[in-house]
């Protein structure tokens, strides 16, 4: 399956992996593409982070695995937490470009979480620091096609649907009821991206 992705992939890579589908499916997809990439897992010290963690380890791909060894702050969001000891974790990878798996719909999302607090210009970037988002042009519906086309093995993360996290009620509640307004919505999102066939 053809994909668009912005700007060419190095060839050598660290993959921030999950083990949920979006990740899975760019393993999946830079390897099929001659792509050296290591996957770099990180235990937030939950239930389900450690059945990941497992999970990824019973798949044999060659990952880096690193683990949460401090509590956070009293009143501090735990989302905002756990991502500062992963991308700490992350930061540690510097002799090669490591790769997010942020997509399409990732995009919308967080341009919404921008509209709310009066940030109209809030998009991911391709690239910030050591990081690049190749699939920012996929959309979610392409990633789970593809996975099915490939038969991919992933993990869902039940805490997705937990609509306490701002990301997830926008995921769940918010972005459906505008795609009833407004089915033109991924076309709009796009258009600030430049896609590469690939």
């Amino acid at each position: 399956m053809s994909m668009k992705i912005v700007r060419p992939i190095p060839k050598r890579l660290y993959l921030a992996c999950s083990g949920g589908i979006d990740s899975m499916f760019a393993l999946h997809f830079l390897r099929a593409g001659g792509r050296d990439v290591t996957p770099l897992y990180f235990n937030h010290g939950t239930e389900f982070g450690q059945s990941c963690e497992n999970f990824l380890k019973s798949l044999d791909i060659g990952a880096i695995y690193g683990k949460i060894e401090k509590t956070p702050e009293k009143g501090r969001s735990l989302e905002d937490f756990w991502r500062e000891c992963r991308y700490n974790f992350l930061e540690q990878f510097t002799d090669a470009p490591v790769v997010t798996a942020h997509h399409l719909d990732d995009q919308i999302e967080t341009w919404l979480q921008g509209v709310c607090h009066g940030r109209l210009d809030r998009i991911i970037p391709y690239e910030r620091g050591n990081y690049i988002r190749p699939f920012i042009y996929v959309s979610k519906k392409e990633i789970k096609d593809y996975a099915h086309h490939h038969s991919l093995t992933y993990l869902n993360d039940p805490s997705n649907e937990d609509v306490r996290f701002t990301r997830n009620r926008i995921r769940n509640k918010i972005i459906p009821e505008l795609l009833e307004v407004n089915p033109g919505l991924y076309k709009s999102i796009k258009k600030i991206v430049n896609p590469v066939e690939c």
